[in-house]
């Protein structure tokens, strides 16, 4: 009598997803954070919250993004809190998108991808950029007028970029399990 609420189609997918999470998370912190271009890191993390947003709807790309914010944050120490309240709601978005005004193509996901790594980027250097130091005006008075900002842009364009490419692999196994039934 429990197993007829559970829809089992909906805990199967779940399942996989959490293992494609594990991987890619595995993927992104043992391998591909060992590869830096130019001092930055790349993140796959969110092109995985971005494709399973733009295939399966808000909902799933919500509640994969709440995972994997969590455990992502688990590997910054500067960040405490940024990608669990940033990946839900760029799943989220991206899921709404995606089911009224996105094709499921390739080029919709790295435009996504790409707009999704730009926000985390400006997120992460919101801080270096406006809040450090005691005195905030201080600081933006210092550091405006010189090549402060722009190394500090160039580096939220890299990580960008460099993350853009590592995306490419995220998607076809995240496009796969949307397309298969995981049926009774």
């Amino acid at each position: 009598m429990l197993l007829d609420l559970i829809d089992l189609s909906k805990l199967r997918r779940a399942i996989v997803y959490g293992l494609l999470l594990g991987a890619v998370l595995v993927l992104q912190n043992m391998i591909v954070s060992q590869i830096p271009l130019f001092g930055v890191r790349a993140m796959m993390v969110p092109a995985a919250v971005v494709a399973v947003g733009l295939f399966e709807g808000g909902v799933w790309g919500g509640f994969v993004g709440l995972a994997a914010g969590y455990f992502a944050d688990m590997g910054y120490t500067d960040h405490v809190v940024l990608f669990t309240i940033l990946l839900p709601a760029l799943g989220f978005f991206i899921g709404v998108l995606g089911k009224y005004m996105l094709q499921k193509g390739i080029v919709s996901y790295l435009v996504m991808v790409f707009l999704a790594l730009a926000v985390i980027a400006f997120c992460q250097m919101f801080r270096t950029l406006f809040l450090s130091g005691s005195d905030a005006s201080a600081f933006r008075a210092a550091y405006f007028h010189g090549r402060y900002v722009w190394i500090v842009a160039r580096t939220g364009l890299l990580q960008t970029a460099w993350s853009l490419v590592w995306s490419v692999p995220v998607y076809f196994p995240c496009k796969l399990i949307a397309a298969k039934p995981m049926g009774h």
